[in-house]
């Protein structure tokens, strides 16, 4: 077995040199070394933190978390998610509820009586909105008729006040002389 004669400082800082300065990267190591050491021992939070530091890495780990009734987890995750349609249906719920007071549950035993009367109800509404269409139709037709005529009177009284005015002024006219 070979003994080394350099210290543990020596072997991981590198051999000195003789002339009493490390070399650089040792120097920076043990720059390095004392700041820490520095800002270590000034704050105390650090220096607790630091001492279990180990624990709290292992509190973000996701495994840990899992650890614990993971199905909790996700239940919370899934009612966070759907909140918004739960809102929506308990509105909805809101809605039924209210509306549920205007069914009688007593018109609900007649609904067979009630079904076989809706078929000649149905077909009377749609034989009375064939009729109001037709009617409509006749009514257009006897306006346009009416308008015609009025038509018609207007230009017969513009033409006889035409004629009564002409015939006025021939009789002004021979008054006159």
């Amino acid at each position: 077995a070979v003994v080394s004669t350099q210290s543990t400082g020596e072997r991981v800082m590198g051999a000195d040199s003789g002339d009493g300065k490390l070399p650089t990267v040792g120097k920076q190591i043990t720059d390095i070394n004392t700041k820490v050491d520095k800002m270590l021992g000034k704050h105390q939070k650090t220096q607790v933190l630091l001492k279990r530091l180990n624990e709290l890495a292992e509190y973000t780990d996701p495994s840990f978390i899992m650890r614990y009734d993971p199905a909790n987890f996700i239940k919370r995750d899934y009612v966070l998610d759907s909140t918004t349609r739960l809102q929506k249906g308990a509105v909805e719920a809101k809605k039924i509820q209210e509306l549920s007071k205007f069914v009688d549950s007593g018109n609900l035993k007649n609904l067979n009586e009630l079904e076989k009367k809706m078929g000649p109800l149905t077909s009377k509404c749609l034989d009375l909105n064939d009729k109001e269409q037709d009617m409509g139709k006749e009514i257009d037709d006897l306006l346009f008729k009416w308008n015609g005529i009025l038509d018609t009177l207007t230009e017969q009284f513009v033409a006889f006040d035409t004629i009564l005015r002409a015939i006025e002024e021939k009789e002004e006219e021979k008054s006159k002389k």
